[in-house]
């Protein structure tokens, strides 16, 4: 019974996994961006990326549910940038408790009297009941990695003239033991736009479904 309690809560904790972004922006757009017309431009080292157009794709999606409308560069009034990555990760040690019996808290005693004649004998047993808690710790490392995404909206009707007028500035960042980008990016891109464009200069901290 024991091992099916512990499996059923894994299964519980398996599927409720989450991405933690801690997400900052800083912008000068409206709060309504329904039909305005966008583009998404890779930078040099990004041409020809399959895993930008991967990215891309997701940020877009989160675009076209706000009305906003795809164009190209000569037709958009805004030209969006990203940058991402993940580091090498570190080593970090966390303790943990250890359970165990700790004693017991009550006892009761069940037994027979036999009698023979003028005596008696008796048999019986005690029964304790145990406590438990915790009895000690341990100590665990792991590797955490941390992971990043930058969105960066330039206004392309108000820049010319080799001066760029850029209108959203956005930082996400998430921290995990998934060593890996693209499991936990569409996780970061909602974190991201759930709540776009929002309040110019706040920070905030969401939390989204992981499908590991």
């Amino acid at each position: 019974m024991r091992s099916l309690v512990l499996a059923f809560l894994f299964t519980l904790l398996v599927g409720c996994a989450t991405v933690e972004t801690k997400v900052s922006a800083f912008h000068e757009l409206e709060q309504s961006l329904s039909g305005v017309t966008y583009t998404l431009i890779p930078t040099k080292e990004q041409e020809g990326s399959l895993e930008f157009q991967s990215y891309a794709k997701l940020v877009m999606a989160e675009l076209d549910k706000r009305g906003m409308i795809e164009a190209p560069l000569n037709q958009a009034k805004l030209a969006i940038f990203m940058s991402y990555g993940i580091d090498d990760g570190k080593q970090v040690i966390s303790s943990y408790p250890i359970f165990g019996q700790t004693g017991s808290s009550s006892s009761y005693t069940t037994g027979r009297i036999t009698s023979y004649g003028n005596t008696a004998s008796y048999s019986g047993t005690t029964y304790k009941t145990p406590t438990y808690g915790v009895v000690g710790s341990g100590t665990s490392t792991s590797t955490i990695f941390s992971r990043y995404l930058h969105i960066d909206i330039i206004d392309v009707i108000k820049s010319g003239n080799g001066k760029i007028h850029k209108v959203y500035e956005g930082k996400a960042v998430s921290s995990g033991s998934s060593d890996q980008l693209a499991p936990v990016m569409p996780a970061i891109v909602r974190s991201v736009f759930e709540d776009f464009p929002g309040k110019s200069g706040a920070f905030r901290t969401s939390r989204q479904p992981f499908d590991e």
